[in-house]
């Protein structure tokens, strides 16, 4: 059976300062359904697979617990979730994420590469990932993946921040930084926290 739902799969950045939600409809049309991911800069992708209205709501009852921190009972729905569907990246994000905060950072990565099979550009899977190997110490590996994001999708932010901030803090590649730091800037102007680190960047810099 397939139903109109409303599913979110939620982002994280390296300093916990910024979680975006992505809004995933699945539309009842038959057998089939099509899902639109749209996050907060208006990027859309779409994955045109069917979902069950079981593990629709298995889905939505485990961004809830993610959202409330009970990470356990998240990964228990999820992986239900993504055992019996192998079409959707969001159930695979999400797994990841509740993974590698209960400090399951080998799960999270192999739950990740079973996603980036699915969507091998994705710019949630792919950020996901770069964390993952922020943590475990594969910088170059993390700046790789960032980049290949932002080449995709130029307009995906945190992969602009995130990479700002490996570059800045673990890889001491201060003109890395200060570009991205300004990309990011140039579209959120307002944000006050990255004005600051910018200012700090530019005069340990010299400029």
């Amino acid at each position: 059976m397939y139903s109109k739902s409303t599913i979110k799969s939620v982002v994280s950045n390296s300093k916990g300062a910024l979680v975006l939600m992505l809004s995933l409809m699945l539309l009842a049309c038959g057998t089939t359904s099509k899902v639109v991911t749209f996050d907060t800069d208006d990027i859309v992708i779409s994955e045109e697979y069917g979902i069950d209205t079981d593990l629709s709501e298995k889905f939505n009852l485990a961004v809830k617990y993610i959202d409330n921190k009970k990470y356990d009972e998240a990964i228990e729905l999820l992986i239900d979730v993504t055992s019996n569907t192998n079409k959707h990246s969001a159930p695979y994000i999400n797994l990841a994420i509740a993974y590698s905060e209960t400090g399951k950072i080998k799960d999270a990565e192999n739950t990740l590469l079973k996603a980036i099979k699915i969507n091998p550009t994705h710019p949630v899977t792919n950020n996901e990932l770069g964390l993952v190997y922020r943590k475990t110490g594969r910088f170059p590996k993390a700046k790789e993946t960032y980049e290949n994001i932002i080449k995709n999708y130029p307009q995906f932010l945190p992969a602009r921040k995130n990479l700002g901030i490996l570059c800045d803090l673990f890889m001491n590649d201060l003109d890395c930084a200060i570009e991205q730091y300004e990309a990011y800037l140039n579209v959120r102007p307002n944000e006050k926290e990255m004005a600051i680190w910018l200012t700090d960047l530019k005069r340990r810099a010299g400029k």
